[in-house]
């Protein structure tokens, strides 16, 4: 920018011409051009020395801070599964001086936040992944995004109109085991103006066991087919199923999910198949 500034000089364009020329303003302009006559061109190509103080902690020591961010704090003798600011801090003064980064005896934490910051590491915190340990995840994923691809296509021709009721009953099945249910000793509350402006519940309730939840989502009407069960098991999915095949016509077709290694194809005037050892 500075060479082009000079160049537009040289050639005799005005401040306000070459300050548009190169997406500045005069001020940059004139600068430039009052650096090369004074300093000569290498001081109006680069840029002059500044006033302040100079870098105190060198690259190597930022790159040890980042390195010693990324190591947990067991490895190095201490029993905290994940560092915090101010044990790092602590470790960080502690070693610098053997590791060969004497800058970082009087590193503070604001600035130990920045050079995490600039690395975009946070130890302090956890981010959790699904590691893909099934040698025939790709095959499986595909078959999942395969059945809603074609749940988007049917939707999508129900709203326009062009067809009238989905060829097949798409359901998305899970359970959820071991919820808790509880119930209130008193009767709530209501709001009271000028009191309390929402319901109060007595903080002690009875314990009523646990129960299951098996509910089905049909991906093309939103509706939902459910059971709730006292126990979990296989008992409840067939009921589930058996609840599912009352619901809808006789010519409705369920297909197997993509998900379920076994769900079979519903027929209102025939009992559900008892599934062989191969399905199994």
């Amino acid at each position: 920018m500075h060479a082009g500034i000079l160049l537009d000089l040289a050639s005799g364009m005005s401040d306000g011409a070459v300050a548009r020329s190169n997406g500045v303003n005069r001020h940059t302009v004139a600068l430039c051009a009052r650096k090369f006559l004074q300093f000569g061109l290498d001081a109006a190509l680069g840029e002059l020395p500044r006033p302040g103080k100079g870098r105190q902690i060198p690259d190597d020591a930022i790159a040890w801070v980042q390195h010693c961010a990324c190591r947990k704090p067991k490895e190095l003798g201490y029993s905290y599964e994940l560092w915090t600011y101010s044990l790092l801090q602590e470790h960080l003064r502690k070693h610098c001086l053997e590791a060969g980064h004497p800058s970082l005896t009087e590193l503070s934490r604001s600035r130990l936040h920045g050079i995490l910051t600039q690395g975009e590491i946070r130890p302090h915190k956890i981010r959790y992944y699904v590691e893909r340990r099934d040698p025939e995840f790709d095959a499986k994923m595909a078959v999942v995004l395969h059945v809603y691809k074609e749940v988007e296509i049917v939707n999508a021709e129900l709203v326009r109109g062009t067809l009238k009721e989905p060829s097949v009953v798409t359901i998305s099945y899970d359970e959820k085991p071991g919820i808790q249910a509880l119930a209130t000793t008193t009767p709530d509350l209501p709001p009271e103006p000028r009191q309390y402006p929402s319901h109060l519940r007595d903080n002690e309730y009875k314990r009523l066991g646990t129960v299951s939840l098996l509910a089905g989502l049909d991906l093309h009407t939103g509706r939902v087919t459910e059971i709730v069960s006292d126990h979990h098991a296989s008992a409840d999915f067939i009921a589930l199923l058996g609840k599912l095949d009352e619901g809808y016509p006789p010519h409705a077709r369920i297909p197997p999910s993509a998900r379920q290694p076994f769900v079979p194809h519903f027929k209102r005037d025939a009992r559900l198949a008892e599934p062989s050892p191969e399905q199994i």
